[in-house]
């Protein structure tokens, strides 16, 4: 006897938290998280503030970690530089899930002239590099975050949109959409009661996934020069503008690096955490 759906997710959560892999990234992105939200309370100095006088001070006394090319705090530029950055990868991620998802999950279940509609438009978006995809939103919408948001999640969307086109269509064959459809249920009320629930743990994990994979894309778009525009504090951005003096201040690339790469493990770990334990009770789901 199958046990009912909220024992079932009450399950797989227990099972995630007793994973160490989801508890370890989960406290790493709780913790950046913080980190840039308290930005404005725990910088030491606004991150645009110029000191020509300081410029690449190293770390120790006024600037914990140093100072860049324009005398500005290397901490607090990568904390609010982290603000940033993250919000870019979960808007960029959230985006992509509100209109991937609905339009799989209607193609799988209706399929038809839907589905091959719904295909070919994700078949045309899916070959676009993010690159070319960035340069034309941003031509489109200018610069900022906006544009930035907005090609990330068209990049983002097709994926969501063949994962869920691929649940659907295999909780489509199930005897108790059969049921609902008998009972009179409209498209509508079955793809939000039966289908979406089963499309939940497979998109968890590609989002948190994808919020990773934005994270970079928005670092490497700011790095060159498609991202957020400067002065704005950007982990990509603060990359590029320090490069150059790498030798010199090699301070002023490892933090908004460092930072990165911590935030990217941190989602994949995430992501392959809830993979291992939603895959060990695949059955019971």
């Amino acid at each position: 006897m199958n046990a009912p759906a909220s024992t079932r997710r009450a399950g797989a959560a227990v099972r995630a938290w007793r994973s160490a892999k989801v508890r370890y990234s989960l406290f790493l992105i709780v913790v950046l998280v913080l980190l840039t939200l308290c930005a404005d309370w725990i910088a030491p100095h606004a991150h645009d503030a110029i000191d020509p006088a300081a410029a690449f001070q190293a770390p120790g006394g006024t600037y914990l970690i140093g100072a860049d090319a324009l005398g500005r705090d290397v901490l607090s530029r990568t904390l609010h530089g982290g603000r940033m950055s993250l919000v870019v990868g979960l808007l960029a991620t959230g985006l992509g899930v509100l209109l991937g998802v609905p339009l799989g999950a209607l193609a799988g279940y209706v399929g038809g002239r839907v589905d091959w509609l719904i295909s070919r438009t994700i078949d045309l978006l899916l070959p676009f590099p993010v690159i070319l995809l960035a340069i034309v939103t941003k031509m489109l919408l200018g610069d900022g975050l906006v544009s930035v948001v907005v090609a990330l999640s068209l990049v983002l969307t097709p994926f969501f949109a063949r994962m869920a086109r691929a649940k659907a269509l295999s909780v489509a064959q199930l005897p108790f959409i059969e049921a609902a459809q008998g009972s009179g249920l409209g498209t509508g009320r079955i793809l939000t009661m039966h289908v979406f629930p089963h499309c939940l743990q497979p998109v968890l994990i590609m989002a948190t996934l994808s919020v990773a994979f934005a994270i970079l894309a928005e670092a490497s778009l700011s790095f060159l020069g498609l991202g957020l525009p400067p002065p704005a504090p950007s982990w990509g951005g603060d990359l590029q503008t320090s490069m150059s003096a790498f030798q010199l201040a090699p301070w002023t690339v490892l933090a908004p690096g460092c930072a990165i790469t911590l935030a990217v493990l941190a989602f994949n770990f995430l992501g392959d955490g809830l993979r291992d334990v939603f895959d060990v009770g695949d059955r019971f789901l």
